[in-house]
């Protein structure tokens, strides 16, 4: 899943930056804000809507780049609702946040060699703090 996104993402940013319209950029910054407001909530159920918070800022992105297949690919790989529904760790919605709003930056800023690189940056992160929580769940389970 790791390696589609990074074929597919970053170039998805790219064409955000070089195609969105001011509306979408409106719009990818109230997704942000409406992640803001649902980082550190306690419960399963704040990191749940975050998840989708988190998923829908994705499409978007996608969306803004007109290109449908991307869209698409990336919306039946359901990769967001595999990984939040996975784990639970309010770290990932901090770190995350930061992320999202260096790829928001770039493409408000209509840069698309910056879009790419913040998207990529955010996917490598993103692979691994799961694959690290992963470990040490498999650590854990090991030892019980």
């Amino acid at each position: 899943m790791l390696e589609v996104r990074l074929l597919l993402e970053p170039a998805a940013a790219r064409r955000s930056a070089e195609r969105a319209s001011l509306k979408q950029v409106a719009g990818l910054r109230r997704m942000l804000e409406e992640m803001a407001e649902l980082e550190g909530g306690n419960g399963l159920m704040a990191y749940g809507a975050f998840g989708l918070r988190d998923a829908a800022f994705h499409d978007l992105v996608a969306l803004s780049a007109e290109n449908q297949v991307i869209r698409e690919t990336l919306a039946r790989l359901h990769t967001h609702v595999h990984l939040f529904r996975l784990l639970h760790d309010t770290q990932v919605t901090h770190l995350a946040m930061a992320e999202h709003e260096e790829v928001l930056a770039a493409v408000a800023a209509r840069d698309p060699d910056a879009a790419a690189y913040a998207m990529r940056r955010h996917i490598l992160l993103s692979g691994e703090r799961f694959r690290r929580l992963f470990d040490e769940v498999k650590d854990a389970d090991g030892i019980a």
